[in-house]
């Protein structure tokens, strides 16, 4: 089976640089010290019941800290996918090689998700700590390395659509870190707004004994958009705790109230469906917007 030209030459180029092992090493090493917070608290003392709370908490704690790296990473992969080979010159001879445009866009995208997805399946064995100690069953160990695998894949397709818009690296790189930002911080804000602007008290009321789809339904569109909360969602519903932390830090007691109706997994895995149709949206915007651009080249 031929590989896409773009994703093979790209892997290839990446896994030479002294940068990919560094990064793996740093990733892993940072996962790696984190779970002997955890194994220390094991060793010689047998299992207890207050260690099955305890790995539970460190389950927690690691998803975050994966959670937290991968939006640190993801943006700055993708966000020099158009931009560094304009800023190298070399965006017309792969232009000029045929390829087309979908298939650029895709090799650059699938090459950092590869490596991305890399990062989190190195990562599992460590993750499965929580499992041997009692902390979380396999199952939901697989569904936290999948939504992580589609956090990736959405900071990704942020990264490739404004790639598309800039000819410097920097100026792309800074700009999706921006827009990152605004994602989390303005569908939080636009979700706020909308229960406020609602009779919170008689909707809770009504949907107390409504059916799921529509408690699902009344819940805010933008919040299923908001990576941040769906974490904490995915975790609620996976660890029975974190409770407090989207009633209180996040200030999302009605958004809380209505998911607890339904369950916090189902909240979390529709908001998990929505943001990768948000990233395919995305995908699918990149490649208009290279071709826009291509084609209007080509006429001048």
């Amino acid at each position: 089976m031929m590989l896409n030209p773009i994703f093979e030459s790209s892997a290839r180029r990446r896994m030479r640089t002294i940068k990919t092992p560094i990064i793996l090493a740093l990733y892993w090493a940072s996962m790696l010290i984190f779970s002997l917070s955890m194994l220390t608290d094991f060793m010689g003392q047998g299992l207890q019941v207050y260690m099955f709370r305890r790995s539970t908490e460190w389950i927690i704690w690691a998803t975050a800290l994966q959670f937290f790296l991968i939006v640190l990473v993801a943006p700055a992969l993708s966000a020099c996918s158009i931009a560094g080979e304009r800023e190298r010159q070399t965006f017309d001879l792969l232009l000029i090689t045929g390829i087309g445009v979908p298939r650029i866009i895709l090799g650059k995208l699938m090459e950092h998700f590869a490596f991305l997805l890399l990062l989190i399946v190195g990562s599992f064995p460590i993750m499965m700590l929580a499992n041997v100690t009692g902390g979380m069953p396999v199952s939901d160990i697989f569904m936290i390395m999948l939504f992580l695998a589609i956090i990736a894949f959405a900071a990704l397709s942020v990264g490739m659509v404004v790639s598309t818009l800039f000819k410097r690296s920097l100026s792309a790189i800074v700009v999706t870190y921006l827009a990152v930002f605004a994602i989390g911080i303005g569908t939080w804000i636009m979700a706020r707004q909308e229960i406020l602007a609602a009779d919170s008290y008689e909707m809770l009321y009504e949907l107390e004994t409504a059916s799921p789809a529509t408690v699902l339904a009344s819940i805010p569109k933008t919040i299923f958009l908001n990576p941040a909360v769906m974490l904490v969602m995915l975790l609620a519903g996976e660890t029975g705790i974190l409770h407090r932390t989207m009633e209180d830090t996040m200030r999302l007691t009605d958004i809380y109230t209505m998911s607890s109706y339904v369950g916090f997994s189902p909240v979390a895995k529709v908001g998990i469906l929505s943001i990768f149709a948000a990233s395919v949206f995305l995908i699918v915007l990149a490649m208009v917007l290279l071709y826009v651009q291509t084609n209007g080249r080509k006429k001048h």
